[in-house]
């Protein structure tokens, strides 16, 4: 029996139930301008659209997303999680 292509054949199937989860998110709490935003987005910044994925499936798997998001409400959670993070300075003083 071989265990490497039956966990390979598990494993495939997972990710595809994962997209389509992921993609019916995207549908029913994204208007069509908003995922036409996340879809360009894909493009130029993959890494980004991902975590703004990831970040609407969960919040809508534990209930927290109720409303559906527009583009405006995309461009300020956009806003939010690209904004830089603010560096802490600690400063010593020599005796």
């Amino acid at each position: 029996m071989d265990y490497s292509n039956k966990n390979n054949s598990d494993e495939l199937e997972q990710r595809k139930k994962i997209e389509q989860l992921r993609q019916e998110v995207l549908v029913k709490y994204l208007t069509k301008e908003a995922r036409e935003r996340l879809g360009n987005l894909r493009y130029a910044h993959p890494e980004l659209a991902e975590d703004i994925e990831n970040m609407l499936m969960q919040s809508a798997l534990t209930g927290r997303l109720k409303t559906v998001i527009d583009d405006e409400k995309l461009k300020e959670l956009l806003q939010t999680i690209s904004q830089p993070k603010k560096e802490q300075k600690i400063n010593f003083k020599n005796k």
